[in-house]
Parts: structure tokens; sequence; C-alpha cells
């Protein structure tokens, strides 16, 4: 009882106070910086299991007011976190909340699960020292901290749903843990069988107690684990029925079938050499498998690549041509829609007209590329700024995810030396579109995708080769008259 702290430890609250704060700083660093590797340590820190398993042990004996201390220990240490986790968000630099924090947002019955496994095993390693052992690979399997950290750092980004889900997170494991550890405690004979036969309805009471919360948190799991089945399976239905339409078609094109619950839609989007076959019947083996949904049939006809023989580009054209290269590449890696407008070549005076929807990158970080081309190129850059203007309004998980995975794109193409041209990303699919010099490997970008999306995401990358066919220089007349 002394190990759970439910007798008096001298200076308990003092060493349990700063290890769990240790480890929520540890757990905020490691979800911002997107690294599983620190979020393990922060839950091998936290001492947090203690308080749960003594509320445990503190039912299963039926002695409530010493599980009532136990419990509001632990919901005083559940503020603590929150609030230190916040404060933290408040103090690190804006970013987007990281694929480690949109994890711990969206639980299913798996969850579930895991943490009564887990927490049977905290509990039996409580009261068996020969598996004690065992206690660090409970305190990961059934994480306690970091889905607070994820709280705070979601309220603190203006998430109030996301904070919801990493909330309903840390409950799940915490009545789980607590549910595990009276039947672990009374099973295993932790409790005296006098005591339990004397205290038999107080204990009964406690258990009903128990059972009801997790019926609680146990309904909305399993509904979103259910809406998470009926997606898949929706999914391959319509895979299956645009399969079966296209027939022979189907090996020269590439399918896209999407399924947008929200607006009530089944979109099918479509690509291929061929002229696209009547759709009519398609619409109609889809609205037969999904009545009331709208089912848009998009065909985007693509030619085949041909190429043609260029005679050697002149001394000039070439070194704008290289001098193109490296713009584009510089604005790339700076991660903005940009359009370059011109690039002139006055001497030794390159003058780049261009414009964004940002602040262009740090213009010291071209100046070496023009260097490796020729040392006594000069530089000057106009740029205009792009703005939209629309409604602000919170962005979605969707969103939130698909910006995660931009991140991770634009690294994997500035690595490749490719050009993102477009990306899209609606929940169940990812649509890639780069181009360059020759094929990337894809490998270890779907890899990224999937562990950021889940691995029921469906990927396709279209890859464009680029070359260079010419490039017009304006004369010396028209650059004098600028």
């Amino acid at each position: 009882m002394a190990d759970l702290a439910v007798t008096k430890v001298e200076d308990w609250t003092f060493r349990f106070t700063i290890m769990l704060t240790l480890s929520v700083i540890v757990a905020v660093m490691g979800l911002s910086l997107n690294s599983a590797a620190v979020v393990i340590g922060a839950m091998l820190l936290a001492p947090l299991m203690q308080p749960v398993l003594a509320a445990g042990a503190c039912l299963s004996m039926a002695l409530f007011t010493k599980s009532l201390i136990a419990l509001g220990r632990v919901f005083a240490a559940t503020a603590w976190c929150i609030a230190i986790a916040y404060l933290i968000s408040l103090i690190l630099p804006e970013t987007d909340l990281t694929p480690e924090v949109l994890a711990r947002t969206q639980p299913d019955i798996k969850d579930l699960v895991v943490a009564l496994a887990a927490g049977t095993a905290g509990a039996y390693a409580t009261v068996r020292a020969d598996v004690s052992a065992s206690l660090p690979g409970v305190a990961v399997a059934v994480a306690l901290v970091p889905p607070l950290g994820a709280v705070g750092i979601a309220l603190e980004a203006g998430e109030n749903s996301l904070a919801f889900g990493a909330l309903l997170l840390y409950m799940t494991n915490l009545t789980a843990i607590v549910f595990a550890s009276i039947a672990v405690f009374v099973l295993t004979g932790f409790v005296p069988p006098r005591r339990l036969s004397d205290n038999l309805l107080r204990f009964s009471l406690a258990t009903v107690a128990m059972v009801a919360a997790v019926i609680v948190v146990a309904v909305p799991l399993y509904r979103a684990s259910v809406e998470s089945i009926d997606r898949n399976t929706q999914q391959r239905t319509a895979e299956e029925i645009v399969t079966t339409w296209l027939g022979d078609l189907d090996g020269k094109l590439d399918k896209t079938v999407t399924i947008r619950r929200n607006s009530r839609q089944v979109v099918v989007d479509l690509r291929g050499f061929d002229a696209p076959p009547d759709q009519g019947s398609l619409e109609t083996a889809m609205q037969d498998e999904f009545p009331g949904y709208d089912v848009p049939v998009q065909w985007i006809r693509t030619e085949a690549a041909t190429t043609t023989t260029q005679p050697p580009p002149e001394p000039t054209e070439q070194l704008l041509a290289e001098i193109r290269l490296a713009v584009e590449a510089w604005l790339d890696e700076g991660g903005l829609d940009y359009q370059i407008d011109d690039i002139i070549l006055d001497g030794s005076l390159v003058r780049i007209d261009a414009a964004g929807t940002g602040e262009p990158p740090d213009i010291d970080l071209l100046v070496p590329r023009l260097a490796e081309i020729d040392s006594s190129l000069s530089l000057g850059l106009n740029w205009a700024k792009l703005a939209t203007i629309t409604e602000e309004t919170a962005p979605s998980p969707i969103e939130l995810t698909g910006q995660a995975m931009r991140v991770v794109i634009d690294q994997w193409a500035a690595e490749r030396n490719v050009v993102v041209r477009s990306f899209d990303y609606d929940g169940e699919r990812v649509e890639l579109d780069v181009s360059g010099s020759r094929q990337p490997d894809i490998a270890r970008l779907e890899l990224e995708l999937r562990r950021i999306g889940g691995s029921d995401i469906a990927i396709g990358v279209f890859f464009t080769e680029r070359q260079l066919v010419t490039t017009t220089v304006p004369s010396t007349e028209t650059l004098e008259t600028r």
C-alpha cells in the first residue's frame, strides 16, 4: 500500500509533482517535435499510474474515503498537466499540429481494449513483485500524460474538437485502468476475503459505478469504429462498381473513388488516354448501391507523352534555363504557391519578377545557387505578394492532416529535386502530382503518408518528366525600354 501512496509517505506530493511536471514538459516537446522517441520517454517518466492504481485498490477494498483522496489526486494532476501543456504551447512558436498530436485526437474501441489489457497488466505487476519489471511496458502501452499534453496543445491552437478527442482518449485509459485494477486486486487475493464479504454491498456499488463509466466512454469509441468500418466498406464497394464498369479500359487509366459522407457524395475521378465510356450506367449502378448520394463523374483525358529532338540551346538560353531551375528550386523550398513572371539577364545582372502567396524565402539562400552557375552574376528580385480573401473558418481535422502531409511531401520533394505541382487530400485519398528530371522513389513517402493518415488511405502519385524545350531571351532594345 505504501507503493501506491495509500498510506502516508513522506514528501510524496513534492516528488510526485516534480516528476509529473517534468513528464508533461517532455511530452509536449515530443508532440511538438513529432518525435515518438521523446513521447515514449515522457510515458516512462510519468508517475500518474500510481494514484490511478491506488484508486482502484481503495475501491476494491471499499475504502471510499481513501479512494476519493486518490481520485482527487488524479483529477488535480489531470488539470495540472493540461495547464502546463497549455502554457508551454503559448511560449513555443506557433506551428501546425503534428501527426503525433493528431494521432491522439481520434480514439476508437481498439484504444479501450488496449487500456483494459494494459490496466490488468499494471495491477497484476503491482501485486506480484516477480513481474514488476513489466511496469515500464505498461506505462508505454497505456499512456496517460501524452493525451493530456495533446489536450493542452489543441486548446492553445483553438482546436476544441481535437482537444475533446484527446481528453476522451485519456478518460478511456483512466477508467479502463481503474476498472481492470479492481478486478485484478479481487481475483488475486490482494483484498482479504473477509473484508470483501463484510463490505460486499459497498464493493458491488463501486464495481457497478466503474462498469457504468467504462460503458459511457465505450459508446463514442464504438460509434467511431463502426463509422470507420462503414467508410472502408463503402469505399471498396464503390471501387468494385467502377472497376466492373470500366471493363477492358481499367488497365489504361487511373481511377479515384472518393466518398464524402458529410456532403453525401460519391465522387469518381478518372483519367486516361482513351475516350470515356457512357457514364450513365455507372451513375445508375452507384445510385442503386448508395441511394440518396450524389454521384458526380469527372473524366480527365491525358495525351501520351511525346519527345522531339531540339537543336542545342544557345549559350545565353542555356544560362537562363539553369538560372530558372535554380530559382524554382529556391522557391519550392519555401513551400509557397508562386509564379515566375520573368527572368531577365542584363549583362551579369539577373532580374527576377515573381509573385507568391506569402513572403519570399531568404534571398541569401539563392545567391550561392547562382554562384555555382556563374560566380559573376548579381541578383535583383521584384516580389509581389498575392493574397486570397476568404471567410475565416477553423480548419477541419482533414485539413490539419493534409497540412501535416504537405510538410512531409515538401521535404521529400526537396530531397529528390522534384516539383510539387498539386496536392489534394480528402480524408480517404491522397493525390499528388509532381514533376522533375527523373522519376523519384515513392516507397518512403507512402509509408510516411500512411503513418499520418492511416493505413487504409489510398495514394495516387502522378509524375511528369520535365524537359527543357526553349527559353525566350528579351532583346537589348526591350531591356533598355523597361
